[in-house]
């Protein structure tokens, strides 16, 4: 089989929302069956289809053609379902390079550090063992799950990285839903959708604090707390924040 073209997911793109798209319009519904079509209308034989729509959500900016008309961001509207959805925004969350840096010491095992893989869930052990969760947002956190795929009526599926669940210094009850994003990756701000509704859903006596943790370097992480809203519309970034692990050079022991 024919290698594919560098641009194919652009082209496949492109297709579907030009195939949709009329001037006014401020959502453009689509479905897998869309992209399947295009697909083979295009000739282009894109095995993966969802990592079309993963790499416009978190890795790649649209297509100039479609950023011409807007900022757009991919939604999940329903299983196999999907929306354009126009944005007043800009759809991937900025971290400025400005941004103060404050020091956290590194608290992670040296022989968990020595072990830790260099991708997502290395980024969530270092932030797990370092506490970060509770130095970003004054809470007392407490892990209580990873990896959670769900469902929610209307959406459609929602995976959690991370749950943690916290509490005030007045006793009340916090549901931490956590985005996590590895060097090179970029945070849409759908990704507080998804979070707040799968925290609204399932802990609804809990108050919800959405947040994003993105490793920028080696020793960098930057924290992101958006405020819960399960209307894209209504998104917004309450609080940036960025961490630099300080570690300690550790001796040799003495014979």
């Amino acid at each position: 089989m024919p290698e594919l073209p560098d641009n194919a997911y652009d082209q496949l793109l492109v297709s579907v929302f030009e195939s949709k798209w009329r001037s006014g319009l401020k959502e453009i519904t689509f479905t897998k069956d869309d992209l399947i079509d295009a697909d083979a209308r295009l000739g282009l034989r894109i095995k993966n289809l969802a990592d079309v729509l993963y790499t416009y959500r978190s890795r790649r900016a649209f297509p100039a053609h479609i950023a011409e008309k807007g900022n757009w961001i991919i939604a999940a509207k329903g299983s196999g379902k999907y929306a354009f959805v126009k944005v007043t925004r800009e759809a991937l969350v900025e971290i400025p390079s400005t941004l103060k840096i404050f020091p956290i010491p590194y608290a992670v095992p040296e022989i968990v550090a020595s072990n830790l893989a260099d991708d997502e869930q290395g980024l969530l052990t270092i932030v797990r063992y370092n506490r970060l969760l509770d130095v970003f947002t004054g809470l007392a956190c407490f892990h209580l799950q990873s990896h959670i795929r769900t469902h929610v009526k209307g959406h459609g599926q929602i995976e959690i990285d991370e749950l943690y669940v916290g509490v005030d210094k007045d006793g009340r009850g916090y549901a931490l839903p956590v985005e996590g994003k590895v060097a090179g990756e970029s945070l849409g701000i759908d990704k507080a959708v998804g979070l707040t509704l799968f925290a609204s859903a399932k802990f609804p006596n809990l108050i919800c604090r959405p947040v994003a943790v993105l490793r920028q370097a080696r020793d960098i992480i930057a924290c992101v707390e958006f405020e819960p809203a399960s209307d894209i519309a209504k998104v917004s970034v309450l609080d940036i924040r960025r961490y630099q692990l300080v570690r300690e050079e550790r001796k040799p022991l003495k014979p």
